[in-house]
């Protein structure tokens, strides 16, 4: 039977699953798809995908930072929906909310409120909307305003809305009036007397220029288990099957499978906090995307991940005595893979060609008209 990579178990054939092993939030599904692999079981990709992948991706830091590419290639004549900007745990205490809840806080596009009360969790408490599991069972409720600036271009803030919380049971309340729109046709609810205390409530509180105090949980090992997650898959893509067993494998494995209390795992690399090499960040990367990057180093062969040339991680997924003869000419040059979300693109080349295009040596077609993309309606939010 086949072994799974992640919990290293033998499960029969029909228990595995495709692996985007770069995780869609990503942009994994514009990965090549070498990089993508069916040696996962189900159990693992349900439940990693909730709370090793969402953990890191729901880090208030990340998820923010994830959010900007939408905004960088946002074409208003042809408009999109935007996402949210989550602003952590509010100081707004409106009736009848429960010891177990919290106000959590977002803002829209155009600088519209949101406010989503859900269930508490305290052990994950750094994740941006709540146990992933939980938000889309129980069903909550989220209160939206409008802005002055969204009259600039209602359409904005309506798409915007529309798509808020997919996904998730909430109940949607419009707190502010409309003429000539129904907030049902983009899955809005009549409020009921509950609702209408808590829409006068905030109109009250959040109307008038209120200061407000927000709490932003931040946990600083939240990507750990993801790294090693990561390294993982790319080093079973990329090597196979034959390091599987090794000292260092072993040790990624326990690091994915970390828990407080366990002791340290003792894989090699730098999280996005401690980074202070801005080489790194600044040629290993690209703006308004994601770069994974593999290359060997001296100690063996590490992963680069770059958001937007503003975070960067690395981790090394293989020993260099393990993989020194399976290190071909086109990772000897580094393999870039260059993610954009948002345009549902990807870009396969090696690192000297990326950090030629970045010092403006060598220019990269593909990645120059992307670039373009990106610099078309630059100024816009703020001009509006």
């Amino acid at each position: 039977m086949p072994n799974c990579l992640y919990c290293n178990n033998d499960k029969p054939a029909d228990e595995f699953t495709l692996e985007h092993v770069i995780p869609q939030f990503l942009g994994g599904a514009q990965a090549p798809d070498e990089l993508k692999t069916r040696r996962v079981c189900k159990t693992c990709n349900s439940n990693l995908g909730l709370f090793v992948d969402a953990g890191f991706e729901k880090d208030f830091l990340v998820f923010n930072q994830l959010n900007e590419a939408a905004y960088a290639f946002f074409n208003p004549d042809e408009p999109s929906s935007l996402p949210l900007h989550n602003m952590g745990i509010s100081d707004l205490t409106p009736p009848g909310m429960k010891e177990d809840e919290v106000c959590e806080y977002w803002l829209g596009p155009l600088g519209e409120q949101i406010i989503w009360i859900r269930p508490s969790d305290e052990r994950m408490y750094w994740y941006s909307g709540g146990n992933p599991r939980t938000v889309k069972k129980v069903r909550t409720r989220a209160y939206f305003l409008w802005a002055e600036r969204s009259q600039k271009n209602p359409i904005i803030t309506w798409l915007a809305f529309r798509d808020a919380f997919l996904g998730r049971k909430v109940k949607k309340l419009m707190c502010t009036k409309l003429d000539g729109a129904d907030p049902k046709y983009i899955g809005f609810s009549e409020p009921d007397e509950l609702d209408n205390e808590r829409i006068e409530y905030f109109k009250k509180e959040c109307s008038n220029g209120e200061e407000r105090k927000n709490k932003l949980s931040m946990y600083v090992r939240y990507d750990i288990r993801f790294m090693a997650k990561l390294a993982i898959g790319l080093s079973h893509v990329i090597f196979g099957s034959t390091i599987e067993k090794s000292h260092y494998s072993n040790a990624l494995r326990q690091a994915l499978w970390f828990r407080e209390g366990d002791s340290e795992p003792t894989i090699e690399g730098q999280s996005n906090l401690g980074e202070q090499d801005q080489f790194l960040k600044e040629q290993c990367g690209v703006s308004n995307g994601v770069t994974v990057t593999i290359l060997p180093v001296s100690t063996g062969v590490a992963v680069n991940l770059n958001l937007n040339k503003k975070m960067n991680w690395v981790v090394n997924c293989a020993k260099i005595d393990e993989v020194s003869d399976q290190i071909t000419s086109e990772l000897s040059h580094g393999i870039c893979v260059i993610l954009y979300r948002s345009l549902n693109k990807g870009i396969k080349l090696s690192l000297p060609e990326l950090i030629a295009h970045n010092q403006g040596s060598i220019i990269h077609q593909e990645l120059a008209e992307v670039e373009k993309l990106a610099g078309l309606n630059e100024g816009y939010f703020a001009n509006l």
